[in-house]
């Protein structure tokens, strides 16, 4: 566990000051042939006595990019400003370096971590007195990251009781998203699959590779490309046998009791289709209708929200 200090230029305009209420620290949550897996502690300056509520956000990043400090939102770090809570934010391993299912393994690892207690440990022990209430706990992610949250209920990745996901333009069919009929076809699908980017990139990665180098960060717009070349090729994920239910639609045919559910997406996204979300939902419903869903649709890019604060009146009424 050490001090680490945010990277201000990795941040947007209306999170950069808010960085000055906040401590920062980093901690190894998993090993793999000794190298280390970080996840991020971002924990308020100023904390009340008593225990403090748990709030978790997975990075997005189409799982070939992102680092877990990142990309802050604003209204996030508010929220946390708000009602005392620590941050927790961790890396995952990403592809191509890595195959699919071994971000999966790394959430569930990083759940394991708090369930037995050494990440408070080791968060009281640079910081005395701070006691956190894994108890109380909000799971939160965008794009790929709104993935891994939803999954982390929907596999039951985690035993800790989740008071509510924070879903933001989640990937929750990733199968139809990368199917491939013909090229023109998944060009059709979404204006990020334009353009044509060739699989020896990806191969140029794999062979710079040092041999047991893992990959758990990059820099948010640097390896897009690489996600381009996996699907274009056919080659991102195979989920077939059981692989299937790492798909987020087939996930939720087989799901427990579900949280309360905050889910949101833009109409005018060129990355994830929003009518996914909108099937998502539909057979949430379906499934399980007593479930709390906030369900809006907003306009804007992809990542429509990277700037926005609680003042910002369509996220005012459900924060």
């Amino acid at each position: 566990m050490e001090h680490y200090t945010i990277d201000l230029t990795s941040q947007h305009p209306n999170s950069q000051p808010l960085f000055d209420n906040f401590q920062t620290f980093r901690a190894s949550y998993k090993l793999i042939d000794d190298q280390p897996i970080h996840a991020f502690f971002i924990v308020p300056s100023q904390l009340p006595p008593g225990p403090r509520p748990l709030l978790v956000r997975f990075h997005g990043g189409g799982w070939v990019e992102g680092e877990a400090e990142a990309s802050m939102r604003p209204f996030l770090l508010e929220l946390a400003l708000k009602h005392s809570a620590v941050i927790l934010t961790p890396d995952y391993r990403l592809r191509p370096e890595h195959d699919f299912p071994d971000s999966f393994d790394d959430i569930k690892s990083f759940w394991q971590w708090i369930e037995d207690g050494s990440a408070q440990r080791l968060l009281s022990t640079s910081l005395p007195g701070i006691i956190v209430d894994a108890d109380s706990l909000m799971v939160a992610g965008e794009s790929t990251g709104g993935c891994l949250a939803v999954q982390t209920a929907l596999l039951s990745l985690t035993k800790l009781p989740i008071k509510v996901l924070f879903l933001q333009y989640p990937t929750l069919d990733i199968g139809e998203h990368i199917r491939i009929e013909n090229p023109s076809e998944l060009m059709l699908k979404c204006a990020v699959w334009a353009d044509r980017t060739p699989y020896s990139e990806v191969e140029a990665v794999l062979n710079r590779l040092k041999k047991g180098k893992i990959c758990t960060r990059a820099p948010f717009g640097t390896r897009m490309h690489l996600l381009q070349a996996l699907v274009q090729a056919g080659k991102f994920c195979d989920f077939s046998g059981d692989r299937e239910l790492l798909d987020p639609i087939r996930a939720l045919e087989h799901a427990g009791p579900l949280p309360p559910i905050l889910l949101y997406h833009s109409k005018e996204d060129e990355a994830l289709p929003w009518q996914h979300t909108d099937a998502w939902a539909s057979r949430l419903k379906t499934l399980q209708p007593d479930v709390p869903l906030y369900l809006t649709y907003q306009t804007g890019s992809h990542v429509f929200d990277v700037n926005d604060t609680m003042a910002t009146p369509w996220l005012k009424e459900p924060l």
